[in-house]
This record gives structure tokens, sequence and C-alpha cells, in this order.
């Protein structure tokens, strides 16, 4: 009798509040797997149009000429802290300082990440 009570609670009431909960998780899940393909999309076009400009001349020369000034003020930084010299060197403008830092971490942090790499490699070499 009591089982009958237990079960007749469960099937009714219980069943259909843990079937909302699941569609519920259901419609979220299929939220983040739309979000999801949407991001991969936009990421893969981006890409692309980054790939398509690099295929112009005019690309590479404004990546030129903001890689050299950006690696001449380094340089002028640089001198003027080791050398302690009373230079006042400015900093880029707001509107072209990400592209800058962009240009400079691209140039010498991949520089730097594959000379770890090399100096990693060799040493797991040297072990064997």
């Amino acid at each position: 009798m009591m089982w009958a009570i237990v079960k007749l609670f469960f099937s009714g009431p219980f069943d259909r509040i843990m079937g909302s909960v699941d569609h519920v998780v259901s419609n979220d899940t299929q939220r983040e797997k739309i979000r999801a393909d949407v991001i991969e999309r936009y990421a893969a076009i981006a890409a692309e149009e980054r790939a398509d400009a690099r295929r112009y001349r005019a690309f590479w020369w404004v990546w030129s000429v903001i890689a050299g000034s950006a690696a001449v003020w380094f340089a002028l930084i640089t001198l003027d802290t080791i050398g302690n010299f009373s230079w006042s060197v400015a900093d880029y403008p707001p509107s072209v300082k990400h592209y800058v830092d962009t240009i400079f971490a691209s140039v010498f942090g991949s520089g730097g990440v594959v000379a770890a790499a090399q100096a990693i490699s060799s040493a797991i070499r040297g072990r064997r």
C-alpha cells in the first residue's frame, strides 16, 4: 500500500518536474551549442579576412612601417634606460598602441617561444 502511494507521487508531479528540468537543461545545451557555432564561424571568417589581407603588398608596407617604428621606439627606450640619458621618448598614441603591441608581441614573442622550445627539446635530446 505504501509503495503504491510513493509510486503514485513519483509518477505524477515528480515526473513532470523532472521532465521540465530536463527540457530546460536541453534548451541551455542547445543555446550553448548555437553560441559556440556562431563564435567558430566568426573566427573562421576573421582568419580568412586576415589571410586575404596578407596577399596585398600594401598590407606588408604598412606592417613594415609600424614594425620598424616600433623597433626604433623600443631601441630608444632601451638605450635611455640602460644609458640613463635624459631623453623624453613619447609613447604611441592610444589609437595605434594596440597594433604596435600586437606586432611587437608577434615578432618578439613568437621568436622567444621558438627559442625556448628549441632549448627545451635540445635539453631533452641531450639527456637520452
